[in-house]
């Protein structure tokens, strides 16, 4: 098992972004223009139609904006046709565009996704959700005013890449000849196909982005993204067939059908949980998805990924004993965890499924006797030097396959490929009578399943009932439930127990104890109902790396700094925050990486204190090998100097499975 490693990249600049200009076009057809940089750009675009069944009803009237809706398009000159592209016009854009629009209560039209321009990547995200995922160098954008916030790749600085004995990113792929890899036949679909895949968010997922919806936004957004670069490589697109929202309060007691959806925990590393998603996966059925992906907020010491080595379109299950004698069950499934640029870590995984090894790189090259446990950049080159989508480590400035991937994918699609389709599914998707979901505008929703209470073509209630009990905690039987019924149980100990009102169907908001209210000993508190602590929430994040506590002389910090294993005058940042409502410094509470203090009437907000710029990269050697971290930084601190020197890094990393064994 090896381990390659590439620094974070972080954004050395970062724009507001607000006054969008949308101009309407007839069959949903927008043309934004966009503001930034002291460029104008305009992107032409159209409902994302692959990413859901073609045939869905979606409440609208032509003149009005679908909000939440994906859409794609191209990137086009100012004086290009604003009705959309044809096939000319395709052929002359400056690139692609995946765009979700918002209207947010009480706050201007809004807008997240990416788009291309030539060869440099441009970013969007909504102010909030851009602060969530930031990582620790990355600009604060606090001070502006606007709601949404752009970066663009091309100003994201690169770091150094050294090995690691903790990023357990690897992929140690069986040997192949320098001449059978780059001389595969096609074999990609010559007309436009899509795979249709389920997505499942666990409890730290959803809690991460504070509510079912805007994870559900979250998802689509990564999703109808992360088709643009499959469809222009492959003529595949990405299309989802189900999304799974778990509760955001992570269970005390494991439900053993999906014992994938828990906490954070020391002992249980993304290797256990994609097992874990495995089985039920497989225990699902035929439900239509050629794969199912697991979004997480549990990367483990350097893990954000992990994926099953070309198991497209696998319901079956394999079971089978890992190097340690523990069982493994392998299907079409991955896992990734929040990351800044997440689309690109859930087309990587995807990437794995579908045959893709890893890049070579300067740590596996030169490849010895014309052989390589990677995919050489060309029979003259072996290196790719990091400069595709899958290169081993995380690397935020790629979005492209490389030559290498994309034969060899192709290669494999004849037989792996079966389930691909052009066929009408049963998809899920926003504003859809049909979907399961009651929205606006719907009394009711089964997902299409007759029902005594609802009329599953129409959304609308019969037989004169007042809710319909597949939509309704408080309804049983098509009528309300009584004030004493308890719709939703306590979850844990910073969980409450909620009861119907009596008067409405619907199960009262989930409520949770206070942050910091004492929930066990060890100094566990409540934070963002969990019961835990910067010790616990450093353990289930280090323990691999040996980590068990926070960084003792930076408890201000709600970044999440943790203490070097044996020596507490050294300490690792980890490209992650401390859980919302964790307490820090003198009577703070964490907020999206800052501790905020309440002084009595007034509201101080620490910002995170500034570290010395001078980087280096902490060494440490291990059997002869030189290692440097990757997933966080280290930097050493002497009580008695104020510099604090840090270097930062952050990883992805796969699991696969090969001729029947399971290779990291």
């Amino acid at each position: 098992m090896q381990g390659y490693c590439l620094n974070s990249n972080r954004i050395n600049q970062a724009q507001g972004l607000s006054n969008i200009n949308v101009q309407r076009k007839p069959n949903g057809h927008l043309r934004l223009t966009i503001h930034a940089f002291g460029s104008t750009y305009y992107l032409n675009l159209e409902p994302n139609l692959d990413l859901f069944h073609p045939e869905a009803v979606i409440h609208q009237d032509v003149q009005s904006i679908d909000f939440g809706i994906p859409y794609k398009g191209r990137v086009m000159q100012a004086n290009a046709d604003p009705v959309w592209y044809n096939q000319e016009q395709k052929d002359s854009s400056l690139g692609w565009a995946r765009i979700i629009i918002q209207k947010r209560e009480d706050q201007p039209l809004m807008i997240e996704g990416a788009f291309k321009v030539h060869e440099d990547m441009y970013h969007i995200k909504a102010k909030d959700t851009y602060h969530q995922v930031k990582r620790s160098g990355d600009p604060d954008m606090y001070a502006t005013s606007d709601p949404m916030v752009i970066y663009r790749d091309s100003v994201v600085t690169k770091s150094i890449q050294e090995e690691s004995k903790y990023n357990e990113c690897g992929v140690n792929t069986p040997v192949f000849k320098h001449q059978d890899l780059l001389k595969r036949s096609e074999g990609c679909p010559l007309t436009r196909k899509i795979i249709y895949m389920g997505v499942a968010a666990d409890c730290t997922y959803v809690q991460h982005y504070k509510t079912k919806e805007a994870a559900r936004l979250q998802i689509i957004n990564d999703f109808n993204t992360a088709s643009a670069l499959f469809e222009e490589t492959f003529n595949v697109a990405l299309g989802l067939i189900k999304i799974m929202l778990m509760e955001q309060t992570c269970p005390v007691q494991l439900d053993p059908a999906a014992a994938w959806n828990r906490a954070c925990e020391p002992n249980y590393s993304l290797y256990d949980r994609l097992s874990d998603f495995s089985l039920w996966r497989n225990q699902t059925g035929e439900d239509g998805a050629g794969l199912w992906h697991l979004m997480t907020n549990c990367p483990v010491g350097l893990e954000v990924g992990l994926a099953w080595l070309g198991q497209l379109c696998n319901t079956g299950l394999v079971k089978q004993k890992d190097d340690k004698g523990k069982v493994r069950y392998v299907s079409g499934a991955s896992v990734s965890s929040i990351t800044r640029d997440e689309w690109k870590i859930i087309a990587h995984e995807i990437g794995h499924s579908f045959g893709a090894m890893h890049d070579c790189n300067a740590q596996n090259c030169p490849c010895t006797s014309g052989k390589c446990s990677c995919c050489p950049l060309s029979d003259s080159q072996c290196s790719a030097d990091g400069a595709f989508i899958m290169n081993p480590t995380s690397n935020s400035s790629v979005e492209r396959f490389s030559p290498c991937s994309i034969k060899t994918v192709c290669s494999s699609f004849p037989s792996i490929a079966t389930c691909l389709s052009v066929h009408l599914q049963n998809l899920f998707r926003l504003n859809t009578c049909g979907n399961g979901i009651k929205e606006e505008g719907e009394e009711c929703d089964t997902g299409g399943k007759e029902s005594t209470c609802c009329d599953p073509n129409t959304c609308k209630l019969i037989n004169n009932a007042v809710c319909e009990d597949m939509n309704d905690g408080c309804c049983h039987e098509c009528q309300l439930q009584p004030s004493t019924y308890m719709c939703r149980p306590a979850l844990s100990p910073c969980d409450q127990a909620e009861y119907c009102t009596g008067n409405s169907s619907a199960c009262p908001p989930d409520k949770q104890e206070n942050d910091g209210s004492v929930c066990g000993l060890n100094g566990l508190t409540c934070a963002s109902g969990q019961c835990t602590s910067r010790d616990q929430q450093c353990l289930a994040r280090g323990y691999r790396m040996n980590i068990t506590s926070s960084c003792l002389v930076r408890k201000e910090e709600c970044k999440m700094l943790c203490e070097f294993p044996g020596d507490q005058e050294k300490c690792t940042l980890f490209s992650s925050n401390f859980l919302d409502g964790t307490l820090c410094g003198e009577n703070g509470k964490c907020f999206n990486g800052v501790c905020e203090k309440e002084v009595t009437e007034v509201k101080e907000v620490k910002a995170t204190p500034s570290l010395s710029p001078t980087i280096f990269a902490a060494l440490i050697t291990t059997g002869g090998v030189l290692l440097l971290s990757s997933g966080g930084f280290w930097f050493w601190l002497r009580k008695k100097k104020a510099e604090k020197e840090r270097t930062e890094i952050s990883t992805s990393s796969s699991m696969t499975l090969v001729n029947g064994r399971i290779v990291k």
